[in-house]
């Protein structure tokens, strides 16, 4: 009987490993497949932060109208509390008065930044006015959010010269213990947003380091509890999107006096 035995190195001389060319190829289709890809999920992931960014905004109008409804509808005005109106102690450990944590079910103190992740954005990239501009807000503030400084913060704003002094002083006769009850169109005003949302509309300041992807425009809770995301105009105090006047019968004497400042 014959038997029939494998030749191993007949059968392994016709095997071989990939080519130069065939490697190359598939290093070339690997890197088409990257370059379809990246940017599909580098928008994915921005608008995962933006939604994200969304929710902790929606909370904290939350929070802010329980605090409001608890205080008789007095918007609080004390230095900086436009910022440090809620999160953690910040890198100077600065203001330990966050009256908005006790809404959230947050002690008023925090001192490490990983017990108050409501009050961070997770595209916060810092560029705040007189800081560094790799520090984040939330680092700075404990915060990466800022509160519209005409309704919270300040009873008596800056007064210009020019055409934008008049606008101010009548906005300043109304600034003085400022209610809830007193605001024109909630649903129109903006409340508190992204930290360089104001800096964005001041113009005597430079134009804010966006965070989103998408220059000059910001998450933006408005007074009635909705969040956009939307563009500001740098100087427009009225336009038909938003305002940052509770006061209506001042709509007029801003649409006379502002200038977008481009």
């Amino acid at each position: 009987m014959r038997r029939k035995y494998l030749n191993v190195f007949h059968a392994c001389r016709f095997v071989h490993g990939f080519t130069l060319v065939e490697l190359l190829v598939v290093i070339a289709i690997i890197s088409l497949l990257l370059a379809i890809l990246l940017p599909t999920l580098r928008k994915a992931r921005m608008i995962t932060s933006r939604v994200v960014c969304q929710s902790n905004l929606k909370q904290i109008t939350i929070a802010w109208h329980l605090f409001l409804n608890d205080n008789d509808g007095a918007f609080p005005q004390s230095v900086n509390i436009s910022h440090y109106f809620g999160g953690w102690r910040g890198r100077g450990g600065a203001s330990l008065y966050r009256p908005l944590n006790n809404y959230l079910d947050l002690p008023p103190d925090i001192s490490t930044e990983d017990e108050a992740k409501v009050f961070r954005c997770p595209a916060d990239r810092g560029g705040v006015y007189s800081y560094p501009v790799r520090d984040l807000a939330y680092d700075i503030f404990g915060n990466s959010y800022e509160t519209n400084f005409i309704l919270i913060g300040q009873s008596q704003i800056w007064v210009p010269g020019g055409k934008l002094r008049k606008l101010h002083i009548e906005i300043n006769k109304r600034l003085e213990n400022l209610n809830v009850g007193n605001v024109s169109k909630p649903s129109l005003l903006l409340m508190v947003g992204d930290n360089n949302w104001m800096i964005e509309w001041e113009v005597a300041k430079p134009h804010g380091k966006e965070w989103h992807d998408k220059p000059r425009h910001y998450n933006l809770a408005f007074l009635d509890g909705h969040v956009r995301f939307i563009k500001i105009r740098k100087g427009i105090y009225v336009t038909s999107e938003y305002t940052l006047l509770p006061f209506a019968e001042l709509y007029g004497l801003a649409r006379k006096v502002q200038e977008e400042v481009p």
